[in-house]
């Protein structure tokens, strides 16, 4: 029966420091956490499957600091713990203060990962409906692109004798991506390019 740790941040710039001082201060030897830098929602995180497949044994405990570091996806949580559960193998969350060798601990657990599904995908729902409420007000989310009117009006002329946009972006300077927003009328100052194009035979 060993106690093994396991710590994830999602990007280099996070410290694993407090993880890895709650996990031995939990009773987790100094060798036996294991670290990981990924994505909580990422498919494939090596450390973890490796310790799960290749380290984790029955009688054994795998403790984490809160139990999103297994997981951000409660559907993948829920599977990784039952998993572990079936093979004897219990898993303590030092924040949620979960054991699943208990049933009011499998509970909690079951519980706990609804909830945090449940925000974020109202957090989803709110980012998305912010945007659709944005693009209908005539706002395009996202950066705007820089191009200069005789960008425009290259690539609308390369576009009118057939040249690909790759072979626009080229001569241009621009990306592929947006030489495309540009002849669909869908690139950040397009309008305001029509509009100058419109009222130039005036100004001359």
């Amino acid at each position: 029966m060993t106690l093994y740790g396991y710590a994830r941040v999602s990007t280099d710039v996070q410290n694993l420091g407090r993880q890895i001082d709650a996990l031995t201060a939990h009773g987790v030897l100094p060798e036996h956490p294991h670290q990981e830098t990924a994505s909580g929602a990422a498919p494939n995180r090596p450390v973890l499957d490796r310790l799960m497949s290749g380290v984790l044994a029955e009688g054994d405990t795998l403790v984490v600091t809160d139990l999103d570091r297994l997981s951000r996806r409660t559907c993948r949580l829920i599977l990784t713990l039952d998993e572990l559960t079936t093979r004897g193998i219990t898993v303590e969350s030092l924040h949620e203060r979960v054991d699943t060798s208990t049933a009011d601990g499998m509970f909690s657990v079951t519980l706990l990962g609804a909830l945090a599904q449940r925000e974020r995908d109202r957090i989803r729902e709110r980012t998305m409906a912010g945007l659709e409420a944005a693009r209908n007000r005539g706002h395009r989310p996202g950066r705007p692109i820089a191009v200069k009117p005789e960008q425009y009006e290259t690539v609308l002329l390369l576009r009118g004798q057939g040249r690909p946009c790759r072979a626009i972006a080229s001569a241009t300077g621009l990306s592929a991506s947006t030489v495309a927003r540009i002849c669909r009328g869908d690139s950040p100052g397009h309008e305001t390019y029509r509009q100058q194009q419109e009222i130039q035979p005036v100004l001359r």
